[in-house]
C-alpha cells in the first residue's frame, strides 16, 4: 500500500491573502452612524415608519376615541418596531465592532465605575432586604398582637359571664342582657350567649340564653363535645351567617360554668367597625382573609393596588378552629400597612412609654443618610477622574502595541515598539519587538521547511512510481502486495519481474536511510533489476551483479538489504538467495518452513568486499505445491513491538501463515496486518512494513 500524495502548504497562499484582505476590508469599515443606520438600512426605515405611526395613534387617542381596529393597529405597530430594534442593534454592532472592541478605555473606565458601585449596591440590597423582613415582621407581629388582645378580651368577658350565672342563675337572661348593655359601646359587635353544655343529673338546663344582635349568624343551640374536653376555648372561628351569605371571621371565647351545666359564648366578629379600631390603634388594615380546615374554606382576593407596595403590604399568618369537629385550620390575612402609618402608630405608642418620640430620631438618621449620601457621590465621582486618567495612560500603551500589530499583520516585521516605561507594558513592548524579531527568525526557516516538504514531495513522487501499480496477474499464482512508509517517504522497496509462463520473480528489498536518497537508490536498484531479470539468471547470480554495480555508488554509510526469489510453476520449485535480509516464509501441507540462506549486505565498503560478498552468498532451493504460501518481507513487519516491549517475530508470522493457508492471499494479506496492529496495541509504527504473499493455485509437473 502505497501514501497518496498530498500537496505541500504555502503559508503564503493566495487564497489565504485574500481572506486576510476580506478580514481587514470588515474590521476596519466605517463605523455605522445613527442617521445613516436609520435612513439607509432597511430596519432603520421599519423604526422611523413605526414610530411615526404610533406617534399618530397615541396623539389621536388624546384627542378622539378610536375604534378597536386603530388599538391591533397599535399593537402591530409596537411589534415591528421592536423587532426591527433588535434587528438595527445588530446590524450597528456588526458594523462597529472593530471600534467597539478597541474601546478599551471606555472598558476601563466601566470597570472602576463597577468596582465603585457594584458594592455600595449590594450593602443597599441587603440594607433594603433586611428593611423589608423587618417591615413584614414588625406589621405582622402588630397585627397578630391585636388579635391575640381581643382574643383575651373575649375571653375575660366570657369568664365574667360564667361566673355571674353561677352566682344568679334565676336572672340569667336579665344578667346577661345587663352585661351586654354595659359593653356594647367599647365592643362593636359584641354578642353573649348562654348555651347547654350536656344534662345534669337532677337538673333541667333549659335553651339558649343570647344577648346581642348577633348579626354574624345564630347562637348555637349547643356546645359541641370538644369544648367539654377541653374545658374552654378562645381564638378565631369562620362562620356563615346564613346560606347563600359570604363567610365572616369570628373572634369566640367559651368558658364553661362552674357546675358544667352551661357554657359561656363572647363573639366578636372581625367586621368593618372592627378593623377599624384595629387600624386606627395600629396602622394595620385586613384588605381580605383566606381559611382552609376550618370548617368553611375561604379563598383570599385581595384588592389590587397600582401604587409602590414593596413597604405598603404583607401576608401573615395565624390558626383558626372548626366549631363543629375543634379541629385546627390555617387563615391568611392580606394586609394594608404603609410604612408612614406603621412608623407613626410605633412613635406614638414609644412616646406614651418614654416621653421621647421617634421622630426626632428619625430627623437625625435622615440627614446622616444625606451625608452619607453626599460623600459617595464625592468619592465615586473622583475615583472616576483618577481612573480616566490612568486608564488614558494604559490606553496609550496599548494603542502602540495595536499599531504595531497591523505593521506586523501587513509583513512590516521591522517596525520596532517604543519603549517609554519600565513597568509591565513596558515589558510587553519589549516583548512584542523580541517577538518580531522571532517572526522574522522563524520565516527564514518556515522557507528552509519548504524546501525540504518540496524535496519530500519529489522523493515520495519517485517512490510511488518505482513500486508496482497492481500485483502481477500470473497463471497458477495468486499475489497480493503490501507497502506503508513510516514517514513521508520509506525506504522499503518490492518488484515483480515476469520471467516467462507460469514463472515469477519477486524481490523485496530495504534500502538504509529515508528521504530523496533512499528513493534515488531504489531508482537506480529498479534499473539494475530490470536490465538483469531480462538476461534469466538465477537469484545468487543476480545479487552478485547488483553488488558489483552499485557498490561503488552508495555512500559510505548506506547499504541495502534484500531477497530475490524465482517461484517456478511448471517446475514447482522456489529459488531464492538473500542479502542480509529477513527470511522467506513458506507454509505448505509438508510444514512451514523459515529458508534463511546466508548472505551479506549490498553495497558495503570493506576490503574485499567483492570477494567476501560472493563467497558468502548462498542460493536456496526449495519445492512448493498447490496451496503453499510464500511471504517475503521487511523487519517492520517483525520488528512490531507491543506495548510492553515484546517483537512480533519471525515465528509468530510464520505459525500465522500456516493458519491461513485456506484463505486467498489478499486475505492473509489483511490477516496479517490487522494482527499486527492489535499486536502493537495502535501504536505508531517506527519502521516501515512491506510485504508481498505469492499462493501457489495449481499448474506445473511433479517434483
Amino acid at each position: 500500500m502505497t501514501i497518496p500524495d498530498q500537496p505541500p502548504v504555502h503559508r503564503d497562499h493566495p487564497e489565504s491573502t485574500r481572506t486576510d484582505a476580506s478580514t481587514s476590508a470588515i474590521l476596519l469599515s466605517p463605523p455605522l452612524e445613527l442617521g445613516a443606520a436609520l435612513w439607509r438600512t432597511l430596519p432603520g426605515r421599519i423604526v422611523l415608519v413605526a414610530s411615526g405611526l404610533l406617534l399618530m395613534l397615541v396623539v389621536a387617542g388624546w384627542l378622539v376615541d378610536l375604534p378597536i381596529v386603530f388599538d391591533l393597529l397599535r399593537r402591530l405597530a409596537w411589534i415591528s418596531w421592536l423587532v426591527a430594534s433588535a434587528w438595527l442593534l445588530v446590524v450597528a454592532l456588526v458594523r462597529n465592532r472593530a471600534a467597539l472592541l478597541w474601546r478599551v478605555r471606555r472598558k476601563l473606565l466601566l470597570t472602576y465605575f463597577f468596582f465603585g458601585l457594584v458594592p455600595v449596591a449590594l450593602i443597599v440590597a441587603f440594607v433594603l432586604a433586611a428593611g423589608v423582613l423587618l417591615y413584614v415582621t414588625v406589621a405582622s407581629y402588630v397585627f397578630r398582637e391585636s388579635l391575640t388582645d381581643t382574643v383575651r378580651t373575649a375571653r375575660d368577658i366570657a369568664e365574667a359571664s360564667a361566673v355571674e350565672v353561677v352566682r344568679t342563675p334565676a336572672v340569667a337572661a336579665t344578667g346577661l342582657e345587663r352585661r351586654y348593655e354595659n359593653l356594647r359601646e367599647r365592643f362593636p359587635g359584641l354578642s353573649l350567649a348562654l348555651v347547654p353544655a350536656g344534662a345534669v343529673p337532677g337538673r333541667s338546663v333549659g335553651a339558649t340564653i343570647a344577648a346581642g344582635a348577633w348579626e354574624h349568624g345564630v347562637p348555637p343551640e349547643r356546645a359541641p363535645r370538644w369544648i367539654t374536653e377541653r374545658r374552654g376555648f378562645a381564638g378565631l372561628v369562620v362562620v356563615v351567617p346564613r346560606p347563600g351569605a359570604a363567610a365572616q371571621l369570628v373572634v369566640r371565647a367559651v368558658v364553661p360554668t362552674a357546675d358544667g351545666s352551661r357554657v359561656s359564648i363572647a363573639d366578636l366578629p372581625v367586621n368593618e367597625r372592627f378593623l377599624e379600631a384595629v387600624r386606627a390603634e395600629t396602622g394595620v388594615t385586613l384588605e381580605a382573609f383566606g381559611a382552609t380546615g376550618c370548617g368553611v374554606d375561604v379563598a383570599a382576593v385581595p384588592r389590587t393596588d397600582d401604587g409602590w407596595s414593596v413597604f405598603r403590604r404583607t401576608v401573615t399568618f395565624l390558626d383558626c378552629t372548626d366549631w363543629a369537629s375543634g379541629d385546627t385550620g390555617r387563615l391568611s390575612f392580606f394586609l394594608v400597612a404603609p410604612l408612614g402609618d406603621l412608623y407613626s402608630h410605633l412613635s406614638e405608642l414609644q412616646s406614651a412609654a418614654s416621653g421621647a418620640t421617634l421622630t426626632d430620631w428619625g430627623g437625625v438618621l435622615l440627614q446622616l443618610l444625606w451625608l452619607l449620601g453626599g460623600l459617595f457621590l464625592v468619592i465615586q465621582a473622583s475615583a472616576i477622574v483618577m481612573g480616566a486618567l490612568l486608564a488614558r495612560s494604559i490606553t496609550s500603551a496599548i494603542h502602540e502595541l495595536f499599531e504595531g500589530t497591523e505593521r506586523v499583520r501587513v509583513g512590516d516585521f521591522a517596525h520596532r515598539i517604543r519603549i517609554d516605561s519600565r513597568d509591565q507594558l513596558g515589558k510587553l513592548a519589549e516583548s512584542f519587538n523580541e517577538m518580531s524579531r522571532s517572526i522574522e527568525r522563524l520565516l527564514h526557516v518556515e522557507r528552509e521547511k519548504q524546501r525540504l516538504d518540496d524535496e519530500l514531495r519529489i522523493a515520495r513522487e519517485i517512490q510511488n512510481s518505482l513500486l508496482p501499480v497492481r500485483p502481477p496477474v500470473v497463471e497458477g499464482l495468486d499475489v497480493a502486495d503490501y507497502c506503508e512508509p513510516a514517514r513521508e517517504v520509506g525506504g522499503d522497496y518490492y518488484d515483480f519481474f515476469e520471467l516467462g509462463p507460469g514463472r515469477l520473480g519477486v524481490l523485496i528489498a530495504d534500502v538504509s536511510g529515508k528521504g530523496t536518497s533512499a528513493a534515488l537508490y531504489m531508482a537506480e536498484l529498479k534499473g539494475i533489476m530490470i536490465a538483469l531479470s531480462r538476461e534469466g539468471l538465477p537469484p545468487a547470480a543476480v545479487l552478485r551483479r547488483v553488488n558489483r554495480l552499485l557498490a561503488g555508488h552508495l555512500g559510505p554509510r548506506s547499504f541495502i538489504t534484500m531477497t530475490y526469489a524465482i517461484v517456478d510453476v511448471p517446475e514447482r520449485r522456489v529459488t531464492l538467495a538473500r542479502a542480509g535480509h529477513t527470511p522467506m516464509i513458506v507454509a505448505g501441507r509438508q510444514g512451514t518452513d523459515i529458508i534463511a540462506p546466508e548472505g551479506m549486505v549490498v553495497g558495503l565498503r570493506l576490503p574485499d568486499a567483492d570477494g567476501l560478498f560472493e563467497r558468502v552468498l548462498e542460493e536456496c532451493e526449495r519445492p512448493i505445491e498447490p496451496g503453499d504460501v510464500i511471504v517475503l518481507y521487511t523487519d517492520g513487519v517483525t520488528e512490531a513491538t507491543a506495548p510492553d516491549g515484546q517483537m512480533f517475530e519471525d515465528s509468530r508470522l510464520a505459525a500465522l501463515v500456516a493458519g491461513l493457508r485456506d484463505q486467498p492471499a489478499a486475505g492473509i494479506r489483511e490477516r496479517i496486518i490487522r494482527d499486527i496492529r492489535a499486536f502493537a496495541g495502535g501504536g505508531e509504527a517506527h519502521d516501515d512494513m512491506t510485504m508481498v504473499i505469492v499462493k501457489v493455485e495449481g499448474g506445473g509437473r511433479a517434483a
